[in-house]
């Protein structure tokens, strides 16, 4: 049969008006659905055809996802590549026109025959590579104008632009996501601020964790204006200049602490244009670390009390001593007082002399055993170590362990919290005294020397020295070599020096063993 030449001249203008708009339409297409909608009823305007199909490839196969014909055609149905027009085309990277489907050997005949189709033109779809193919076919065999055949193409190359752009939205919209997932996990809010309008952009959860609706419009202004006043200077300052590292500050009602963390954005010639962040509310770790410190002050306040339970023995004889010499001052003033007043007022003099010496010692205790406020303060480190030894020597007498102390002169103030560094020599003091055993020679030396910006302490005695298998577990928690005991009290104290930022450690004697820390001067005393 000849072919019959069909023209009908008003197509291709209506089909050029049609590709317009359609090319609108796709250029905001939000996915792959949307794209194929649009294509599904284009095609057949700018076509006059009188079915289109749009064909995927999936993987090996071609997938009729859409079709829009006078008569069904394959929609839902898949065929291997090499079996059917549309995977030749994306195959091939070639568009195919067919005015007579039965006389083309790239057609499958036999799927064709229950169909309306006796002519088509397929158009591959691609991005870097053909992903699709459009069909438009017709109920008669006939020849297409070129005006026809580039209306057809020109829609096959809008689609692929429109696939890829709506791929790359879709990827954007994938990566918010599990942006948004992320800081979802991790309790963050994310915020970024424009240098040159000051506009800034602020995830509603970076909004309420600054005390803003999530809803409303924030600014650099509100940002700021969530931070504590004491606390807002140094943040705007971190803000224009880039945040480097973790930064707290207290919320502006001083109940919560956020952590900020940012970076600067340059341009091409380096000049800042914005900075990013994150925030974070981290109330719940600020108060577990204030609750930590509240239970190591209380944990080295029970140490005191075990030591001071170990030491009872001791104390009850250094405060009898005085309390009797005193009871027989006032006995003989009270025998002196009628035949000799003079020597009466000298044994009340005496007795009150040995009162004083007995408060003393009740005081020393009392500062020893007291809870106190955990802080750091300038101390004379000197004067520390004398206060703890006044201690330690009531048990270190009894054991006939002699105890000096060298210190430097002109020693710089340290800036700790003193009842737990006395806490930690007495332990180690008392650690010494244990260490030494039937050791001919008993003797502990604490010595002080300054260090730069650190003071050193160390603790030595003269006992056997320490085993180095024992010396690398000696600060693990709940390793002991006492028996009996629970293996903290090393562990503990160097918690304590580390949190006041010293170090502690363990040096092999000659003989014996020596512990040593270090304490952080005074700001003042660092720069004089």
């Amino acid at each position: 049969m000849a072919l019959a030449m069909l023209k009908n001249p008003t197509v291709p203008q209506h089909g050029w008006q049609a590709l317009v708009r359609a090319i609108e339409q796709l250029a905001t297409a939000n996915d792959l659905a949307d794209v194929i909608a649009i294509v599904r009823s284009t095609a057949r305007d700018i076509s006059g055809a009188d079915g289109i199909c749009f064909v995927l490839r999936d993987g090996e196969c071609c997938h009729y996802v859409e079709e829009l014909a006078i008569g069904p055609l394959w929609k839902g149905k898949r065929f291997p590549l090499t079996a059917c027009i549309s995977g030749w085309c994306m195959l091939n990277d070639q568009s195919a026109v067919i005015p007579d489907i039965y006389l083309d050997p790239r057609i499958p005949h036999d799927a064709y025959r229950p169909t309306f189709v006796k002519s088509l033109v397929m158009v591959p779809v691609k991005t870097t590579k053909p992903i699709a193919a459009i069909g438009t076919y017709w109920a008669e065999t006939r020849e297409f104008s070129d005006d026809e055949l580039a209306l057809i193409e020109a829609l096959g190359r809008s689609t692929s632009a429109a696939i890829a752009a709506a791929q790359l939205r879709q990827s954007l919209v994938e990566s918010e996501h599990r942006l948004a997932m992320a800081l979802d996990a991790g309790g963050l809010g994310a915020w970024e601020l424009n240098l040159g309008t000051c506009e800034l952009i602020a995830t509603p959860a970076a909004k309420i964790m600054f005390g803003a609706d999530p809803d409303a419009p924030f600014g650099r202004d509100d940002l700021l204006a969530g931070i504590h006043p004491d606390d807002r200077e140094a943040a705007a300052w971190l803000f224009e200049t880039g945040l480097s590292r973790d930064e707290e500050y207290r919320s502006a009602d001083g109940s919560r602490r956020l952590e900020l963390r940012g970076r600067m954005v340059t341009d091409g010639d380096g000049t800042p244009v914005r900075v990013t962040g994150v925030v974070r509310d981290v109330t719940e770790r600020h108060q577990a670390k204030e609750r930590l410190e509240s239970l190591r002050s209380e944990l080295v306040r029970v140490a005191r009390l075990n030591d001071l339970g170990a030491m009872a023995s001791a104390l009850a004889h250094e405060l009898n001593q005085p309390l009797a010499a005193a009871s027989n001052y006032l006995h003989a003033a009270e025998r002196l007082m009628d035949r000799d007043p003079a020597q009466a007022l000298s044994a009340i003099t005496k007795a009150e002399a040995q009162f004083v010496r007995t408060k003393d010692i009740i005081q020393r205790i009392r500062g020893f055993v007291g809870q106190g406020k955990s802080e750091r303060t300038a101390e004379d480190a000197e004067l520390v170590c004398r206060e703890v030894l006044e201690l330690a020597r009531m048990t270190a007498r009894h054991d006939d362990v002699a105890m000096y102390l060298k210190a430097d002169t002109g020693l710089p103030k340290v800036q700790i919290d003193k009842v737990q560094i006395q806490q930690v020599l007495f332990n180690l003091l008392r650690n010494a005294v244990e260490a030494m055993g039937d050791s001919a020679t008993r003797r502990v030396t604490i010595s002080v020397t300054a260090e730069g910006d650190m003071v050193k302490l160390a603790v030595a005695d003269t006992g056997p020295g320490l085993d180095p298998d024992i010396a690398a577990h000696l600060f693990q928690p709940f390793h002991t070599t006492k028996e009996g005991g629970m293996g903290v009290g090393l562990s503990l104290c160097r918690k304590i020096v580390e949190a006041q930022g010293g170090k502690l450690w363990h040096e092999p004697g000659n003989p014996g063993a020596t512990f040593v820390f270090t304490v952080p001067v005074t700001e003042q005393a660092a720069t004089s």
